[in-house]
């Protein structure tokens, strides 16, 4: 009841009264203010149960999605009569440090004597419930969100609980290697910008060494000692930038921009990852950090805590080879490929881009040669059409997040590495529009809805306010049309792969499987598998992956996982309505049939390859290196493959096909011989 609470301390908590909270908990619905971590710390020190569960921070994020707002203070100064309760504990805080010498930082809860740590901790348990009486009247005024808060964000916060105290498994010895190593490389970067003259020049005028991490020396040192051309882009305050992209334009007029470049992408790795977390490993060697359903006003999940694992470098495997699983176990990974845009398709209703799906060719190459009207085949699009592909792919992915002709002329011309235009980029807008004219037609109303209602419900029942629309400042308005309809696509995508991922778990958990998820990053689902259930695993992710949701393409993708495994055994798997899955298996060990010889594993001299494009994909391969190139033994690792890929051109010199010794289908793997051309290195 309101205004009665009562805190227990846990020194009294013996059997019998476990047993008591438990009939309790099993009668009652338990209120929790961020139940993921309550149930998680009461899980591990107690035995107890929760069968039915309410948390009035999701319950508050169904009602107001901008992050930050959340908190059971700020909802208790904004929502009840009790204010600021705990500053009683935090005057008694202060007062302590103050007595006994000791830095905030450095002061326990342990120190908190009961009669103070009583009222505070009951007034958590009775603001807590006041509030839960308002947010529930609130939300069941409005049945497409009381819809999101019980089928998604309840299982998804225990879902993300298990897969937090799964942990993400890294590889201690990789990570010291990998921080010495960079640390080196750093080191050497930094030798090299002090042996240009330049630098040494602008050291003794300005009679101190260059530090690089001076933004105002960085850019005098760029503009004025060596005379750079500047870009035109500019800081808030006006000033020449030397960001990123910025220095990657420079770097084609001096040596010196790319080195800073270098410099300080190295020293993120280092500082941000690697640094931070060795020391924060368990003792099993396993990394526990946040994942959160209540950060984005997009719905896509955060991560938080002792690693952002949203933020990973993408581009630099360092931090990434360094989650390894276990022995006698593999990472597994599925992405969902192109999601957004399949979400768009299924929305806007657009059949040409529906066909791209049934197609179920390269849906990069499809694009491109739809639009440009290219004279090839699909297949051949990515040899023959590089340029026009990249810029149909850039269209693609910009119209989501609403980029415009200038955003797309630069990202066109950073991933090409040609100059592409703004012109070149309202061109070609124009032409994909011309071929998906009711993908436009669907944009255009989306944005008169937001520009008329200032608000948005997904498909799933998220509703996303909007009220900056009305904002006199232009920018900003149109900023708000952005974010509301890539939120139509990007929160359905994601929850899409979310609930996957939850059916995937609570599958793994019936059938008393050793797999684990350990993480959702992006569009991926990352698990730890015992090398007998990734067949099995593999499977079962799809079929929950590929589920019928309410977002449905009529025939697409025809999608087959097919191929030959050990004994010959035909894997075929008709899927429902959803886009082409990659998976990638850390570590897979394969048969390799090259010239119409088999090579099978066996020990040696390893070497890492750095990254090799090949025709039909990228991976990242460990050969065994022996004088005669003919019996060469080839391990392949992170391989990404798609259920859609075709078998090679006869232009193609070489192919092979893997069989991997797991279980794994075959997969089509053609390759360039000329393309063979890599640095090795040493592991």
């Amino acid at each position: 009841c309101r205004d009665h609470a009562v805190y227990i301390l846990t020194d009294v908590v013996d059997e019998e009264v476990e047993i008591l909270l438990q009939k309790l908990f099993t009668k009652k619905i338990t209120i929790f203010h961020n139940a993921k971590f309550d149930l998680a710390m009461l899980e591990y020190h107690f035995n107890f149960e929760f069968p039915r569960i309410e948390d009035t921070m999701l319950m508050h994020y169904m009602l107001n999605e901008n992050p930050g707002t959340h908190g059971l203070k700020q909802l208790a100064l904004k929502h009840t009569k009790y204010g600021n309760y705990e500053q009683e504990l935090h005057d008694y805080i202060a007062s302590y440090c103050k007595r006994n010498g000791v830095l905030k930082s450095q002061f326990t809860w342990e120190s908190i004597p009961f009669d103070v740590m009583q009222v505070y901790a009951a007034m958590d348990a009775a603001v807590t419930f006041e509030i839960y009486e308002l947010m529930l009247e609130a939300l069941h005024k409005n049945p497409k969100l009381v819809r999101v808060y019980k089928d998604i964000l309840i299982p998804g916060m225990l879902f993300l609980k298990d897969c937090q105290d799964n942990g993400v498994p890294f590889d201690r010895r990789r990570l010291e290697e990998a921080q010495n190593l960079m640390e080196a490389d750093i080191q050497v970067a930094i030798e090299k910008l002090y042996s240009f003259k330049e630098v040494q020049m602008f050291e003794k005028a300005q009679g101190k060494e260059f530090n690089p991490n001076s933004t105002v020396q960085l850019r005098s040192l760029l503009f004025d000692a060596i005379g750079l051309q500047p870009t035109g882009k500019k800081t808030g305050t006006g000033a020449h930038s030397t960001d990123a992209e910025v220095l990657g334009r420079l770097a084609d007029q001096h040596p010196v921009p790319n080195l800073i470049l270098a410099i300080r992408q190295k020293s993120k790795i280092k500082n941000t990852y690697l640094d931070k977390i060795i020391p924060q490993l368990d003792r099993d060697s396993r990394l526990r950090t946040n994942f959160n359903l209540h950060s984005t006003t997009s719905g896509r999940l955060s991560s938080s805590g002792k690693l952002n694992m949203q933020q990973i470098p993408r581009d630099n495997p360092i931090v990434k080879g360094c989650i390894r699983a276990k022995e006698g176990n593999q990472i597994v990974a599925m992405d969902l490929t192109t999601a957004e845009v399949y979400v768009a398709a299924a929305l806007s209703g657009d059949r040409n881009l529906s066909e791209v799906f049934k197609s179920g060719g390269n849906f990069h190459s499809s694009i491109a040669k739809l639009v440009f009207r290219l004279p090839c085949e699909v297949e051949e699009v990515a040899e023959l059409y590089t340029f026009e592909r990249q810029a149909a792919k850039a269209v693609t992915f910009g119209i989501m997040y609403g980029a415009g002709p200038n955003k797309i002329s630069q990202q066109v011309t950073k991933d090409s590495g040609s100059l592409f235009t703004v012109s070149d980029a309202q061109k070609v807008i124009k032409q994909y529009f011309d071929q998906f004219n009711r993908l436009k037609h669907w944009l255009e109303e989306q944005k008169e809805f937001i520009e008329a209602n200032a608000y948005l419900y997904s498909t799933f029942g998220r509703k996303r306010r909007l009220e900056n629309v009305r904002s006199a400042d232009k920018g900003v308005a149109s900023h708000e049309v952005r974010s509301g309809i890539n939120f139509l696509v990007q929160s359905v995508s994601s929850d899409m792969n979310l609930l996957a991922a939850i059916d995937m778990n609570n599958y793994i958990k019936e059938q008393g499987l050793k797999s684990r998820i350990f993480a959702l990053v992006h569009d991926s689902i990352l698990a730890e598998c015992p090398h007998h259930e990734i067949d099995a695993y593999s499977k079962k992710l799809t079929e929950f992956v590929q589920m019928d949701r309410g977002i449905y393409i009529n025939g697409a993708p025809d999608l087959n996982q097919t191929g030959d495994t050990i004994g010959r055994r035909r894997l075929q798997a008709p899927l429902k309505g959803l886009f082409p899955l990659k998976f990638q298996i850390d570590t897979m060990v394969g048969l390799i049939k090259h010239r119409g010889k088999n090579y099978i594993d066996s020990t040696g001299k390893y070497y890492y390859y750095e990254k090799t494009t090949f025709t039909k994909l990228v991976c990242h391969k460990i050969i065994n290196v022996e004088d005669n190139k003919e019996s060469s033994t080839i391990w392949l690792k992170d391989i990404n493959f798609s259920f859609t890929e075709k078998r090679p051109p006869k232009s193609t010199e070489s192919w092979a096909q893997v069989l991997y010794l797991n279980g794994m289908p075959w997969l089509i793997y053609e390759f360039l011989e000329q393309e063979q051309k890599e640095t090795r290195r040493k592991i």
